[in-house]
């Protein structure tokens, strides 16, 4: 099929009342972030009773789940040797102060500075909007009856806020899930080229406890810890950047001492660091060079009692930094898809949240960001999501369906 072909298959199919329809159906059913994380029930029972059926009536036969619980579909013949795979998400920020979090909502989007009507709701402006017009997307291709000699794999992870690569890497690697080229959803119908990545560092600063009117009894945590964050942030370095994606940096983002009780010397100090990276810098790499920093901490004394602390550094959670240019086979096809759909190629920036890209990237699956969703409202009280815009990523999607694997 050519692309006029495509067009115009897809402009009598793909409906705004159908992108609608699916947004305030996926909304309605709670799928929020809670301490479980992944194993949150709720997450497993979205993707169960909202994405599976929905799945199976539009004529997916190979559904699986990898160990983790992150829904694998599969759809086309496989002959042509490409592939090319759509990733969604379940987990959404919880209800919080939200009115209504789970009502599906229809406001007027002007009142937002949005396109047409828009969707209330949890997760609308990060993953709902986007599953909802991968959905129609995939619907829409498969009803059409046009034969898809490559491979259209679609996985609904568990994961979407929880800050590390885990659920997109037991797809990838554990369940062994390839394809040429990813899309993710993205936000306000742009494609993203970057973003930095991040690792989490946990310390901490043990002493021993006393009773603060005889501080030469114990080791004060709280003065190791201090000594450890300067150490940290005067000898970290973060001196490189990247003309679009800003800074290295280094921040404490989290303190806390204990026991809890009052004038006594605090024998343990927790402290979190947030190191943003940049494409080229490896995770490791970053976490060794604060570890080796941080341990030195273990060779100062404290100055009033004269004994030595002990330090315990962890890394945490991690996401990889993500570049791509308007060269990579995936930014291209979205572009082409976007010019030939919606009249005009779609605008690229660079992020400031680091998500699923960068790792998919780091193992080679070209990937980039696109679709519906809007940032500005995410967790926030006005989650919401254009059904304009979740329309035309449907439509975007759908063409690079039929143009890249018929």
């Amino acid at each position: 099929m050519n692309d006029a072909e495509i067009k115009k298959l897809l402009d009598a199919r793909i409906s705004r009342e159908r992108a609608k329809e699916l947004l305030i159906e996926l909304v309605k059913v709670p799928s929020p972030q809670t301490e479980l994380l992944e194993d949150e029930p709720l997450l497993k029972a979205f993707i169960k009773t909202a994405i599976e059926p929905r799945l199976r009536a539009m004529g997916f036969a190979d559904i699986r789940y990898d160990a983790m619980g992150n829904l694998i579909a599969a759809y086309g013949a496989g002959t042509s040797g490409k592939s090319l795979m759509f990733i969604g998400n379940a987990m959404n920020q919880p209800a919080s102060t939200m009115p209504n979090p789970y009502s599906g909502d229809v406001v007027d989007g002007a009142k937002f500075d949005l396109p047409g009507e828009c969707v209330m709701g949890k997760g609308a402006s990060e993953q709902k909007a986007n599953l909802a017009a991968m959905l129609h997307a995939m619907e829409t291709v498969i009803a059409s009856q046009v034969p898809i000699a490559g491979l259209l794999v679609f996985t609904c992870c568990l994961s979407g806020e929880t800050g590390k690569h885990d659920a997109i890497k037991s797809v990838v690697e554990d369940a062994g899930v390839r394809a040429d080229m990813a899309v993710l959803g993205g936000t306000g119908l742009k494609v993203t080229l970057g973003n930095r990545g991040r690792i989490d560092v946990f310390v901490t600063v043990k002493g021993a406890p006393c009773h603060s009117s005889r501080p030469w009894d114990g080791i004060n945590a709280i003065t190791g810890a201090t000594e450890t964050i300067r150490a940290l942030l005067a000898q970290v370095k973060v001196d490189k950047s990247h003309p679009q994606l800003g800074k290295q940096s280094l921040t404490v983002n989290h303190i806390r001492s204990f026991p809890e009780s009052t004038h006594t010397v605090q024998d343990r100090c927790e402290f979190t660091l947030d190191r943003r990276l940049l494409p080229g810098d490896d995770p490791s790499v970053a976490f060794a060079e604060i570890e080796g920093i941080a341990k030195k901490v273990e060779q100062l004394k404290d100055p009033v009692s004269g004994k030595s602390y002990s330090v315990d550094v962890r890394l945490g959670p991690f996401m990889y930094p993500s570049l791509v240019t308007t060269e990579s086979p995936i930014v291209r096809a979205i572009l082409h898809a976007s010019e030939v759909m919606l009249g005009k190629p779609v605008e690229t920036y660079y992020s400031p949240s680091a998500f699923d890209q960068g790792y998919l990237n780091h193992v080679g699956i070209a990937t980039a960001n696109f679709g519906a969703g809007e940032h500005q409202y995410a967790h926030t009280d006005y989650d919401m999501a254009s059904v304009e815009r979740t329309t035309d990523s449907a439509r975007v999607y759908a063409f690079m369906m039929l143009d890249y694997l018929t």
